[in-house]
């Protein structure tokens, strides 16, 4: 590694070393895990009786959980749109204030939200967590969450050349101590600074950049990038190593590569499996799942009408890699995923009191006999 590389390793690195006193998302563990879209619910498109319903007690309840299985996050989603959902950074700064752990992290989307706002906002939410807050940051979304604040979506390009300069306006905010004057393509402000600042030098950012752009953008702004994996272990291997080397090459940044999954664990394969039909099939949601669809600009990959539903199933059982089965199932799926390279996973789940329950008794001990995780401590 020749000099300059080293210089930027070092200083790359005791930011994180120094984020990592506060951030669990910055532990040593080598598989992160946590749990996607409790303020809400509605990305598992079921009408089954028993899915989840966004309600703040019940959250509350869930994250005194997480914290005491010693999960790394509770990440936030947000649609507006009519759906049900406790607001992402009200949602972070009441959780931050009631448990010590886990790191919160509110989704939002450029366009939206003025990183004048965001700054402090996310600087207040990091004090009252003790630098344990992120930000999911989104580019784009769907036609149907802009035309509920009256504003058209931007096209591809344009989406990422205003969240570039949306981070460029944050990073200065949360950096800089005297007032300064900033004029872009998309913000003017005069004599911004943001006060106090953050217990972080700057909150972790999230981000799921796919494309040849938003995987630019994610490599270059983000600390973890969200992504789909290839169900081919040596093309998932690839892909996240992908990311990562170019993230390096690119920024001289080390990032992290996450990906989220629906869980349904059981004692027996047979009950996970039956489970899941139940509430995937048989009462799948399927108006919601075709407009979900449609809104994104999706199609399924195939005329087929058996694999069209495959590829809708998906959605109705909340998206992502499937990990379904015994706790022994789904940690050998987890530890195929790590192996690949991976840094993290968010569940999702329509009984997430029952996904906890099973961690804790059989998934998390097998991950931590892998070497993936350190042992839950005794003060949880």
């Amino acid at each position: 590694m020749n000099r300059n590389l080293q210089t930027a390793s070092r200083e790359w690195e005791a930011v994180e070393d120094a984020r990592a006193a506060t951030n669990p998302l910055f532990n040593d563990n080598k598989l992160k895990l946590g749990l996607f879209g409790m303020n809400a619910g509605w990305h598992i498109y079921t009408s089954a009786p028993e899915r989840y319903v966004a309600d703040w007690d019940r959250c509350d309840a869930i994250a005194a959980q997480v914290q005491r299985l010693g999960l790394e996050t509770m990440l936030s989603l947000v649609g507006w749109g009519g759906r049900r959902e406790l607001e992402p950074f009200t949602w972070a700064a009441g959780l931050a204030a009631r448990h010590s752990e886990p790191a919160l992290v509110s989704t939002m989307h450029v366009q939206l939200n003025h990183p004048v706002f965001v700054a402090n906002a996310a600087a207040t939410i990091d004090r009252i967590s003790g630098g344990r807050f992120g930000i999911n940051i989104v580019a784009g979304a769907t036609p149907s969450t802009f035309g509920t604040f009256g504003m058209p979506i931007e096209d591809h390009e344009t989406r990422y050349a205003h969240a570039e300069e949306f981070m460029q306006l944050l990073r200065r905010l949360w950096v800089e101590t005297e007032p300064f004057d900033f004029e872009g393509r998309f913000y003017k402000v005069e004599h911004a600074c943001s006060q106090p600042k953050g217990v972080q030098s700057f909150p972790a950012i999230l981000n799921a950049g796919t494309s040849d752009r938003g995987r630019r953008f994610a490599c270059e702004y983000a600390d973890a990038i969200f992504t789909h994996v290839h169900a081919d272990p040596a093309q998932a291997a690839a892909q996240i190593a992908d990311y990562k080397s170019f993230a390096w090459s690119a920024f001289k940044r080390r990032v992290q590569v996450w990906t989220h999954g629906y869980v349904v664990i059981r004692d027996t394969r047979k009950e996970a499996e039956d489970f899941l039909e139940y509430y995937a099939s048989q009462c799948a949601d399927r108006p919601a799942i075709a407009a979900w669809v449609k809104d994104l600009g999706m199609a399924a990959q195939s005329t087929s009408d058996a694999d069209r539903w495959k590829f809708e199933r998906t959605w109705a059982a909340g998206g992502g890699v499937s990990l379904v089965g015994t706790a022994q199932d789904v940690a050998d799926k987890l530890i195929q995923l790590s192996n690949a390279g991976l840094d993290g996973v968010l569940f999702a789940t329509i009984e997430p009191e029952t996904t906890l329950k099973y961690l804790g008794t059989g998934l998390l001990p097998l991950l931590e006999q892998a070497g993936l995780r350190r042992a839950i401590t005794a003060s949880r």
